[in-house]
């Protein structure tokens, strides 16, 4: 069986940090072009991407690279472009940067359930960075997406049996903001381009480091907020004595299109427009010990659209670079706050969170 991998990652940066992750979201690509290229399980490994530079070196690889466009990028119609240049009877779809941490055994795995086929094989139900499809005449069948988020879903609409990869911090943890590079930064086991261009970096986990060890407290009371599901709660509560006081909601926000529809509603967005950014973070610290906070359903919610160069400064606690005055409000409130905060996007309650608590129990990191 002729088994390709495709893996996207462009993008054009604009802002300091979103410069700063775009140098550790090329090294984790070339880091699993590289493994993809050494399993010797594929046909062609294949590199579609707007970004010359990472073009070059993955040539330099051997990867085969596909130019995409600057403007006007389409998800779907590009990898049906690049599959259809390249013939195979399985496609597997990677994400560039979402999977630092994959394995050659996670490649085995996935490739074990193509030989299968008619199947689609994904590391998320609701926003996969990885999707393996057989057979690849089933991209025909779906409306092609703009963006990847829904790509697995559709697969299994046109009819693909889904299976799921065996659920761990390694399938699950993507990059996606300043935060996951700070909790990758203590994770020993990654790729020697990826460690070297985090080591680049004048950016601290200490805040991280310290509301982990949090979680080891007896008894400690742990805020998690956003779209936190129930594989990182049954995962806490496997490994530590600690009391959980959950905010769910908004679950595929993304790949359901409530966020680009301007469509998401959050209590903790309602209670904060009620008190304001500054008691909101006080009535959490009253309540919690530490709390991970997935800061984009409340921005989603109160804002609609929040600016890339914001977000990014809003998870570093960079408050005094941060345009918006309420996000700027917010942020510094939880710098100041009495306990720690860890804010981000869906990894802070999902994959990065699984993986400091792993990291906890192997004494890495935090200090035991």
């Amino acid at each position: 069986m002729r088994i390709n991998v495709i893996i996207f990652e462009g993008g054009r940066p604009a802002c300091g940090p979103e410069r700063e992750m775009a140098v550790v979201r090329s090294a984790v690509t070339l880091d699993v072009l590289e493994l993809c290229l050494g399993s010797g399980l594929f046909q062609e490994v294949i590199l579609a991407t707007n970004i010359p530079s990472l073009g070059a070196q993955a040539r330099k690889l051997g990867a085969w690279v596909e130019e995409t466009a600057h403007e006007g990028f389409h998800f779907g119609r590009t990898l049906q472009r690049v599959v259809q240049s390249h013939p195979s009877d399985g496609v597997i779809y990677l994400s560039g940067a979402g999977m630092p941490l994959l394995r050659r055994a996670d490649l085995h795995e996935v490739v074990g359930h193509l030989r299968t086929g008619h199947v689609v094989v994904m590391n998320n139900p609701l926003s996969a960075d990885l999707v393996a499809f057989s057979p690849v005449r089933a991209l025909s069948d779906i409306d092609l997406p703009a963006t990847d988020n829904f790509l697995g879903y559709l697969l299994r609409e046109a009819g693909l049996r889904r299976v799921l990869m065996t659920n761990s911090a390694r399938v699950n943890f993507d990059i996606d903001t300043p935060t996951d590079i700070l909790i990758l930064a203590l994770q020993k086991n990654v790729g020697t381009r990826t460690a070297a261009a985090i080591r680049s970096l004048a950016w601290d986990p200490a805040d991280i480091q310290r509301a982990a060890t949090v979680l080891t407290k007896p008894m400690a009371e742990v805020g998690l907020v956003g779209r936190v599901g129930a594989p990182i709660i049954a995962h806490i509560n496997s490994h530590f004595s600690c009391r959980l006081r959950i905010y769910s909601e908004e679950r595929g926000m993304k790949a359901l299109g409530r966020e680009e529809r301007g469509e998401v509603r959050s209590l903790i967005g309602v209670l904060l427009e009620c008190v304001g950014p500054e008691n909101l973070v006080r009535i959490l610290s009253d309540l919690c010990d530490v709390v991970f906070m997935d800061t984009r359903v409340l921005f989603a919610h109160w804002k609609g659209h929040v600016s890339a160069n914001d977000r990014y400064y809003s998870d570093l606690g960079r408050w005094e670079l941060i345009e918006d005055e309420d996000i700027r409000a917010f942020t510094r409130a939880v710098v100041e706050a009495k306990i720690p905060f860890v804010l981000g996007g869906h990894s802070v309650v999902s994959g990065g969170l699984w993986l400091i608590v792993d990291l906890i129990e192997r004494g890495l990191g935090t200090g035991r």
